[in-house]
């Protein structure tokens, strides 16, 4: 290897230099090149550490796009709080007399300059009007924020599964490499077993199947691993093919809380509920301001009229106000507000009887993925350790089939990669929990002690 081509000792190049003249040109090219080489000692990167999922879950919060478009679209609802309840711009009028921007004379015989109106006027909406537009406003910021928090809870669940998987294709990967070893060491048997004379030649055949077999299996690992690596960089916000880090071993399975401490949790705290909860309170704000409509709104004007003689200029003080005539408008507007409301009511009952399913359906897998490694690590795993340790013996002494050994052998593999398997469903199942109840899960209640 270049590493320990690097590491030689000089007192050895030396010798080598002054025996062979020849190979001095060859010998500094050679360092050269390893000096200049990114897989030289000075220039190796340190492997990559193993990363915890709360690690990734960070870097997912923190750089993906969809999250950050949210948070901005929560800043663009904070900031419409303040117009909303302000009041309309006040108006400005100036008019002038055309015919007397050269000056003119009053009957009296009095000399006038320009003639012309200032007018300054403030629309007054009716009472409370501002205060539901402001209060429509918060409601809808409130709901905008309740859509990041929803959002971050799906993002965490999705690179929590994702996580499960790149945890079970190492294992899986790993399993796969050790049987791979055992299967080429039973080949390497049969095949002394076969030139002695005391085994047939299927044997031999039997054990380079099953080799082959397992590396298609760890192909298929290999490709399965791409793509959950690059689905997490698409969370991530990066190109596909970035490097991950190695996943930590995935914990076993705990106790997990009751359905009723999950369901009153999720009912008082989830985003998702309290965004519709939101949009339906806004709503209502929407209903009271349609009844304003069927209210004038006012406006205050003051007004110096200058058109008239100089003895007569006075400043005018006045209130106008709108007629709304057309009651049939503003009660649409009032119906259409309530419709909207009875459409969230049933949309708010809708999403709760969903959202309790889900979290039963999320909860009901935890647990069946419990009982499933609990199976596996306990009862099927030494079985087949077991059998395969059987059969080895018996094919050893001449009093079993070397089928019996690639048999127990398989069924060894396969129920390793299921425990592997039942730990990330478990794992996943334990994250959806978490995005259903709406957060951190409760404290579960403790086992009961058997008597």
């Amino acid at each position: 290897m270049l590493h320990d081509t690097c590491r030689q000792q000089p007192v050895a190049h030396s010798s080598i230099i002054e025996r062979r003249p020849w190979a001095a040109a060859h010998f500094f090219g050679l360092v050269i090149v390893a000096l200049a080489s990114p897989t030289s000692v000075a220039l190796a990167e340190p492997a990559a550490k193993p990363a915890p999922p709360e690690a990734l879950v960070a870097q997912v919060l923190e750089r993906n796009a969809g999250l950050a478009a949210l948070r901005s679209a929560v800043d663009a609802a904070e900031a419409r709080i303040l117009p909303a309840g302000a009041l309309p711009d006040p108006k400005f009028l100036g008019a002038v007399a055309p015919r007397t921007i050269d000056g003119f004379t009053t009957p009296s015989g009095q000399e006038r300059g320009v003639s012309g109106i200032l007018a300054l006027s403030q629309e007054l909406p009716w009472p409370g009007t501002l205060g539901l537009r402001e209060n429509v406003a918060h409601y809808q910021a409130e709901a905008a924020e309740d859509d990041v928090m929803a959002l971050r809870l799906r993002l965490e669940a999705a690179t929590l599964a994702g996580y499960a998987q790149w945890a079970y294709v190492h294992e899986a990967l790993e399993i796969n490499a050790t049987n791979q070893e055992l299967t080429d060491e039973l080949r390497r048997v049969a095949e002394n077993r076969y030139a002695a004379g005391i085994a047939q030649q299927q044997d031999v055949l039997q054990a380079e199947v099953q080799l082959q077999r397992l590396k298609e299996q760890a192909l298929e690992f290999k490709r399965r691993k791409a793509d959950v690596r690059a689905r997490t960089n698409a969370l991530l916000n990066r190109d596909a093919n970035q490097p991950l880090p190695p996943p930590v071993t995935l914990p076993w399975p705990s106790n997990l809380p009751t359905y009723t401490a999950l369901r009153d949790l999720a009912l008082a705290r989830h985003p998702e509920l309290a965004q519709i909860d939101k949009r339906l309170a806004a709503n209502h704000e929407r209903e009271a301001l349609a009844e304003k409509g069927f209210y004038p709104n006012l406006q205050f004007e003051v007004r110096n009229n200058d058109f008239r003689p100089a003895s007569q200029t006075q400043l005018q003080v006045g209130v106008s106000l709108s007629l709304p005539l057309s009651r049939d408008k503003y009660r649409a507007e009032l119906d259409a507000a309530k419709a909207d409301s009875s459409r969230l009511r049933y949309e708010l009952d809708d999403r709760r009887a969903q959202l309790l399913g889900e979290l039963e359906s999320a909860r009901a897998s935890a647990e069946s993925a419990s009982k499933t490694i609990e199976l596996y690590r306990d009862e099927l795993i030494p079985r087949t350790r077991e059998n395969l340790s059987a059969a080895r013996s018996a094919y050893g002494s001449g009093g079993g089939s070397f089928l019996d050994v690639i048999t127990a052998e398989e069924q060894k593999l396969n129920a390793e990669l299921n425990l592997e398997k039942a730990r990330a469903n478990y794992f996943t199942a334990c994250a959806e929990l978490t995005r259903w109840a709406g957060g951190t899960l409760p404290p579960a209640e403790p086992a009961p002690v058997s008597e």
